[in-house]
């Protein structure tokens, strides 16, 4: 295999990984999850307690949430056990009973003004234990700042959520967690105006302020998930109005080393680089992410009941060996309340997430995502490649596949070798998509070469036909006899656009010389993706996909076949414009659904032809583009069958001649893979102002089209008819039945 091929195949398959695209993530994030499970050691980091509010706690003080003297109690047992940090993976957003706890602090303060609690000091003593017994909140931010090393949480919300927060309450909760910000933020000269590349926050929900208040630390409990709606990941650092905040997870584990006023935060060459702790510095990605280092399945923490911990005497020397010295994360694991995750190692209680992190942070070990990581993986697949590429042409066939078998498990074995021992994720899909491609493309070309001088020239066929559908009617004469069969097919018409203008100034020699290199080009393209040229009409091009040869995609292969077109064409226009020629555009109707297909004719002259509604729908697609400014058509039930790589817009809905049922129209803009954000963006403002317009509210569908036009480089022809749609039926409203249906005839 020529060597500059084979490189650029390799440079194109690292910079595929390098690039790391949404597909290619997924199925990486699979094999992640099967290197977790297998290298979890399965026994945790005794630094870190587990006090779940589970069923049996549940039973012992009634269903969740509690009264917040029995949390504040909790937390007083808990002291006494001698746990040095204890972090509260709740909040307490609201206040309890504020309106009878103020009427008993305004008849304490009658009481001392009539000086009852000096002439009857017994009557006080039990008024003031009741009156405490009903100021809960006061009474668990007593508990809370009494134990003096008790982390609380609080909760972000993005800038897109609903809340019914003013102005003035966002600020006020805003200034109740200010304290709890990390205060050590370290930017390089690149890094002046960087920020940590997350979503934008708009508002917090924090403790109540006595609450707050009283807490040694607070952290978010934010947590992210991956598309698959696992836990992959986890947030060190929020960014909010300029501040940078602490994880749960990360609060717990500076006040645990006595480090919580030296955490610190880095930018470095223009983004968010990682976290101090003390003189430990913890690398994140842009969005200040880490990936933890699971211990195992649930449960592999200690995890104590918190009616155990209720009950518990201080001198128990069992349970105080236990908690004595630890961080205890207190939370939910009981599973009605519904407080899972979904991670690599299973479904965890989210308490246990956070438990997770913050031993991971004690120990210094967790998953590395720097960003060299991705040069490690192209520098992986280059040096595969190479080593393929040399081997694979001194061996022989069954020789080179049992090597590149060798190749995949030390590839594999090394992955995971390197995960779990040197905690670095590497990436297993790409190098393995090259050795297969390097077998594959090796061999193939190895085999063409050999094959080369069997070929023969075809028959008048091959003009016509895919070289399949001709080796399948040389295998197989008895297609060359008349009849059809009913078939699911993609039928594809296309047609020059202002033909007859350019037929009626070019010399018949000239315009014959056009009319072949254009027909040459898109015949190509068509035998290339296995269709089949039905016939030419003067400069009209009939073909379908799907027949003789089934063919499952059939769809797809006629839309990837316009696409391509209409690339080749822009690269034609470009040579007949330096060539002072006429230029081409060509509008295409596509259509599938049931057809007719055979060889049709008398025995001397037939032709391998279609016929039915399903073709006579495609042809008028192609002449629909005109009115829409488009130049691919799709009909919906082609839509349905490609949608899934081919990005699209709706233009119209409509209904053909001689149907009831009206049809949707779409014109195909780009293949999934290849749209830009601006394409992206133009067709969901047009899908925003079709929606409207289907809602008749014409004026502002009017200002959306209007917008689109402007948006769309050189104006776009369907936004305009809509906007005349608008302006026609602001002035004659249709009928609140209104079908929004128009005839593809008119």
């Amino acid at each position: 295999m020529p060597k500059k091929i084979y490189a650029l195949m390799l440079a194109v398959i690292a910079g595929v990984a390098i690039i790391n695209p949404v597909p290619l993530q997924l199925y990486e994030a699979k094999i992640y999850d099967a290197f977790m499970q297998y290298s979890a050691p399965r026994k945790p980091d005794t630094s870190v307690v587990v006090v779940g509010i589970d069923q049996k706690a549940l039973d012992t003080f009634g269903r969740w949430p509690w009264s917040r003297d029995v949390i504040g109690k909790m937390i007083v047992s808990l002291s006494k056990l001698g746990a040095k940090v204890i972090t509260l993976d709740m909040i307490f957003d609201t206040e309890t009973d504020k309106s009878f706890a103020e009427a008993l602090s305004s008849l304490d303060g009658s009481i001392k003004e009539w000086k009852i609690d000096q002439e009857k000091p017994d009557f006080y003593e039990n008024f003031s234990r009741f009156r405490m017994g009903m100021a809960k909140d006061d009474e668990l931010a007593k508990s809370i700042s009494e134990a003096g090393s008790v982390v609380t949480a609080i909760l972000f919300h993005h800038a897109g959520s609903e809340t019914s927060m003013d102005e003035a309450t966002r600020k006020r909760k805003l200034e109740s967690v200010r304290p709890f910000k990390i205060k050590l933020v370290s930017r390089d000269s690149s890094s002046a105006e960087a920020k940590i590349e997350w979503m934008s926050i708009g508002e917090v929900e924090p403790n109540i302020s006595v609450i707050q208040a009283a807490s040694a630390a607070s952290g978010f409990v934010n947590v992210v998930e991956d598309r698959d709606a696992v836990f992959r990941t986890y947030q060190l650092v929020i960014e909010a109005d300029k501040d940078i905040y602490m994880s749960l997870a990360l609060a717990s584990a500076a006040l645990y080393k006595g480090a919580i006023k030296d955490v610190g935060a880095y930018f470095r060459d223009g983004h968010f680089y990682g976290v101090s702790m003390g003189d430990e510095l913890f690398a994140t990605d842009k969005h200040g992410m880490v990936r933890p280092k699971y211990y195992g399945f649930a449960e592999t923490f200690k995890v104590i009941s918190a009616a155990d911990v209720m009950k518990a005497d201080p001198a128990d020397k069992v349970l105080r060996s236990q908690l004595e010295g630890k961080i205890v994360f207190i939370g939910a694991t009981a599973t009605q309340l519904y407080d899972l995750r979904q991670t690599p190692m299973g479904k965890f209680a989210g308490v246990e997430l956070h438990a997770t992190m913050a031993a991971n942070l004690l120990s210094g070990r967790m998953i590395s995502t720097s960003v060299w990581q991705f040069l490690l993986d192209g520098g992986l697949i280059l040096i595969v490649g190479s080593l393929l590429f040399i081997v694979l042409h001194r061996t022989g066939v069954v020789a080179g596949l049992a090597i590149a078998a060798a190749m995949f498990g030390g590839l594999v074995y090394f992955n995971y070798w390197m995960f779990s021992t040197n905690l670095v994720w590497l990436n297993t899909i790409m190098p393995s998509v090259t050795i297969l491609a390097g077998v594959i493309s090796i061999n193939a070309y190895q085999y063409i070469k050999e094959q080369q001088s069997k070929k023969f020239i075809r028959t008048a066929f091959s003009r016509y036909l895919s070289p399949k559908v001709v080796e399948q009617i040389v295998q197989n004469p008895e297609y060359l006899k008349l009849g059809g069969e009913k078939r699911i097919m993609t039928a594809f018409f296309s047609d020059v656009a202002g033909f007859t203008t350019i037929s009626e100034k070019l010399p018949p020699a000239r315009l014959v010389t056009l009319l072949n290199e254009y027909l040459s080009e898109m015949s190509f393209i068509i035998n290339d993706l296995d269709g089949t040229v039905d016939k030419y009409e003067g400069d009209a091009i009939i073909a379908f996909w799907g027949a003789p040869l089934p063919m499952e995609n059939h769809a797809e292969m006629t839309v990837l076949a316009a696409v391509r077109q209409q690339r080749r064409l822009v690269e034609l226009r470009k040579v007949w414009r330096e060539q002072g020629r006429d230029e081409l555009r060509v509008r295409m109707g596509i259509n599938s659904g049931p057809m007719v297909v055979g060889n049709m004719g008398s025995k001397e002259r037939m032709d391998y032809t279609m016929m039915g509604d399903s073709v006579n729908l495609a042809a008028r697609l192609e002449g629909a583009n005109k009115y829409y400014g488009s130049f691919v058509m799709l009909s919906e039930f082609t839509y349905e069958l490609v949608k899934h790589r081919f990005f699209c817009r709706e233009v119209d809905m409509v209904r053909v001649q001689g149907k009831d049922v009206p049809i949707r129209l779409y014109e195909v803009v780009e293949e999934m893979d290849k749209i830009t954000e601006g394409q992206r963006r133009f067709v969901m403002l047009f899908s925003l102002a079709m929606a409207t317009f289907r809602l008749m509210e014409f004026e502002k569908a009017a200002e959306l089209f209007e917008s689109c036009d402007k948006m769309a480089p050189g104006g776009d022809a369907a936004s305009k008819l809509y906007y005349k749609r608008c302006a026609q039926l602001i002035e004659a409203p249709p009928p609140d039945d209104w079908d929004r249906v128009y005839d593809i005839a008119k």
